[in-house]
């Protein structure tokens, strides 16, 4: 096995098809993050621990968080680099008490980056919770009202939930604030075709 195919493997949430290639080619920090996939923590902590990199400490983080305790507070570039791109390695290795704890942290995360409620819901929209996506939509509004990012995912929510009339208000919404937004541009015009077609 090549090390890109074994990236690949871990990317779709195959633990079991690349965790001995990590472990036999010393890859630590895969190998820790496959040890923390599949609820290994403690030798997971191990490892992370004698890695000196942000993604190690991000992860002793996680780690403390999963179990009980957080000594010392994620960074503002740990979350905004991070925190969504691992709830959906949770989500690919059915972690589902993992993502419970971690959204437990949903504030404190919010008062260090201000974009973490809407991390949080692109997460779950992403990964078919749109009920758990809706109200950190909704938190993360209050906080960014002129996010053209934000808007535009309230626009992805309303069009997986088939509400098409919101869907189109949240894409003019983000056509408001940046009317060169290609996203939304080009879900207007599909709107529109599908509102030309009934």
């Amino acid at each position: 096995m090549e090390e890109k195919e074994a990236l690949k493997l871990l990317e779709n949430g195959d633990i079991n098809s690349c965790i001995d290639y990590f472990k036999t080619n010393n890859h630590s920090l895969e190998y820790g993050y496959c040890l923390l996939l599949t609820g290994h923590l403690i030798e997971a902590e191990n490892i992370f621990s004698s890695i000196d990199s942000v993604r190690a400490d991000w992860l002793l983080k996680i780690i403390q968080i999963l179990k009980g305790y957080l000594k010392e507070y994620p960074t503002y570039f740990q979350i905004r680099n991070f925190l969504e791109i691992d709830l959906t390695m949770f989500f690919k290795t059915k972690q589902l008490n993992y993502i419970r704890q971690i959204v437990s942290y949903a504030d404190i995360f919010q008062n260090i980056n201000g974009e973490s409620y809407k991390f949080l819901a692109r997460a779950f929209l992403k990964n078919d919770y749109p009920n758990v996506c809706k109200p950190f939509l909704d938190k993360s509004l209050s906080y960014f009202y002129n996010d053209v990012e934000l808007h535009y995912l309230f626009a992805e929510y309303y069009l997986y939930m088939n509400d098409y009339k919101h869907a189109k208000v949240a894409v003019e919404n983000c056509l408001r604030i940046n009317p060169d937004y290609f996203p939304a541009k080009k879900t207007k015009t599909i709107l529109e075709l599908s509102s030309q077609q009934n």
